[in-house]
């Protein structure tokens, strides 16, 4: 192994380490659970659908990978917990399950933001909360990764009131855990991605819905890929971010400067 290599495996590797990635069948989770493997962990993909957590599983098994399925609502207290206890403590835990939708608030129901909130926020928080207490109680300097929005923290689609909101309490949750647990060598951090296609249903009609992300010209390094999700969550799960906590990473090329 070349100095080079053997530097950038110091710092970014992630073998011998395990991630359970929630969300795991489909969009970014989906991505970052691959890569996260390509980096060397071993991953549990937890989804709701068992199909679909299978078929992440096998995919990156297929690559060479080591990864399991699970089978997991976030929003069942009870399936969350028994998905840690099943699992070893983990070193990682990407907090990736998400509920999307384009209703404007003023034709939304109770019940649908409710919905947003249960898996964008409670699921978020029955997650953490599992994995935070296991990784004290191993000693463990685990890392704790939310998939968040830039709507977050900025209105990209019309029809955004609720998913932008759900995921700006996401990321509140992390800046607090990250405060509250960084003596317990644990850092938490939140991934704002931008316009990546392929990760979203409503891509396709965002023209149609409206709003700054349906400009192309605020889009300055044009459209990311999946993949540029994926390495910056291998970022902050490796050696190379031991000193980053609290933190919210806007990749957007660019999106909220143009």
């Amino acid at each position: 192994m070349t100095d080079v290599a053997a530097a950038l495996g110091h710092a970014f590797g992630l073998a011998g380490k395990t991630a359970i990635v929630t969300g795991a069948g489909s969009g970014l989770a989906e991505i970052i659970a691959k890569t996260l493997a390509r980096a060397g962990a071993s991953v549990v993909a937890a989804h709701d659908d068992a199909a679909e957590a299978e078929r992440i599983a096998a995919a990156i098994r297929e690559a060479g990978g080591s990864a399991t399925a699970a089978a997991c609502d976030p929003t069942d207290e009870a399936a969350v917990v028994a998905l840690f206890e099943k699992h070893d403590v983990p070193d990682i835990v990407v907090l990736g399950a998400m509920m999307q939708g384009g209703v404007p608030a003023v034709d939304m129901s109770a019940e649908q933001w409710d919905a947003m909130y249960a898996v964008n926020a409670r699921g978020a928080f029955l997650t953490a909360r599992e994995a935070i207490k296991r990784m004290i109680a191993a000693k463990r300097e685990g890392r704790i990764i939310a998939l968040s929005t830039i709507g977050s923290e900025h209105p990209v689609l019309r029809g955004n009131a609720a998913y932008g909101s759900s995921k700006a309490a996401l990321n509140a949750l992390c800046r607090n855990l990250a405060f509250e647990h960084a003596g317990d060598g644990i850092r938490v951090n939140a991934i704002l991605p931008g316009a990546i296609p392929g990760t979203a249903p409503r891509m396709a009609g965002a023209v149609a819905a409206g709003g700054p992300g349906a400009n192309p010209d605020r889009h300055l390094s044009g459209f990311g890929e999946q993949v540029d999700v994926g390495w910056l969550a291998v970022y902050l799960a490796g050696p190379a971010a031991r000193y980053v906590t609290g933190q919210t990473f806007v990749i957007d090329g660019g999106f909220q400067v143009g």
